[in-house]
């Protein structure tokens, strides 16, 4: 073995934390191995939270590690939020850890958006992290992009995730280049992220090289552009389960009432998407004439713009009493709506 092998050889075993193999390495082909060089890769491994490592090494090398030292190591690693180093250092030397500062340490964590560390920290003391904590943890997830920690965040905490954090999260994903989970925020949202942020998704994409995701974000603005251009009105049919999980809540829609009978208690609903809201008269009759001939349905409210993008939620009511159609709406001061009824014959 040529004489820069061995040299590089040696390092390999330093790098890797296998001082003794390194120390033998040394001893046998006469390469140069200072005490000063092993002292360094001993407090190396130490920076690394490589206990053990570190107290082999040291050994091996003739230096001496006093407890003062490894304690004080200890105590960095959970300064660090090393949460894992500092379990097992602790074990090694022997040291018990506070339980009351590893539950300060994990609701640090929590606080900086460490969802992973501070989820550690509070495995080893065996509690729950504080409900209100996990939201906080989860909002700074989200401003930072991280979408599936802020999303655990949530779903450890019990709670469904606010939609304008969740665009707030996309946005962010959208600026550094994330096409994927800034799409998957705003659909978590129900919502549409405007084209010109897709774009400057799709330049980040391109910069990095990313040719796969710039093509799915300038898809993406293509078609945000393409449905903003169409003139055309859509309607669909949304089950109730989809109305939940989309977080719209349906028992502020305000209460209704059947003009024949009086009954308020028994009224069978259906909900439809409007892809944008009537703007003009002629909106309005092709609108009536979509749910008429596809729908069955003559008279609806649309509440504007509740779905975002422009999209309306169309609700049709029916007397669960005395099956009539005439079914208003009685409260509900604060929704912008319009009302379409059947004509006169």
């Amino acid at each position: 073995m040529t004489d820069e092998k061995v040299v590089a050889y040696i390092k390999k075993c330093l790098d890797a934390g296998r001082m003794a193999e390194a120390i033998d390495t040394s001893k046998v082909t006469g390469a140069p191995l200072s005490k000063e060089e092993l002292n360094g890769y001993i407090r190396k491994y130490l920076e690394n939270g490589w206990m053990q490592k570190a107290i082999d090494g040291a050994k091996a090398a003739g230096i001496e590690l006093s407890k003062d030292v490894l304690s004080g190591y200890v105590n960095k690693y959970l300064e660090n939020e090393k949460i894992y180093s500092a379990v097992d250092a602790s074990r090694i030397i022997g040291m018990p850890l506070p339980k009351e500062k590893i539950a300060i340490i994990g609701k640090e964590c929590l606080r900086k958006g460490k969802i992973t560390s501070a989820l550690e920290a509070y495995k080893i003391i065996k509690e729950k992290p504080p409900e209100e904590e996990l939201i906080i943890c989860g909002n700074i997830c989200f401003k930072n992009g991280l979408l599936s920690d802020g999303l655990e965040a949530y779903k450890l905490a019990n709670k469904t995730p606010p939609e304008d954090e969740l665009v707030i999260c996309g946005n962010m994903c959208f600026n550094i280049g994330q096409i994927t989970p800034g799409l998957d925020a705003y659909k978590l949202a129900n919502k549409t992220p405007v084209k010109e942020i897709l774009r400057i998704c799709g330049e980040a994409c391109l910069l990095e090289k990313r040719t796969d995701d710039a093509r799915k974000a300038f898809v993406a603005a293509q078609k945000v552009e393409e449905m903003n251009s169409s003139k055309t009105i859509q309607v669909r049919e949304i089950s109730l389960e989809e109305l939940k999980n989309s977080k719209i809540d349906i028992s502020s829609k305000g209460q209704k009432v059947c003009s024949d009978c009086g009954n308020r208690t028994d009224i069978k609903e259906r909900y439809f998407e409007v892809s944008r809201c009537p703007e003009t008269k002629e909106d309005e009759e092709e609108l009536d004439k979509l749910m008429k001939i596809q729908h069955g349905i003559e008279n609806f409210y649309v509440e504007l713009d509740v779905l975002g993008n422009g999209r309306g939620l169309i609700n049709s009511s029916i007397c669960g009493n005395c099956a009539s159609k005439d079914v208003v709406l009685i409260s509900g001061d604060d929704m912008v709506y319009i009302e379409i009824k059947a004509g006169k014959k």
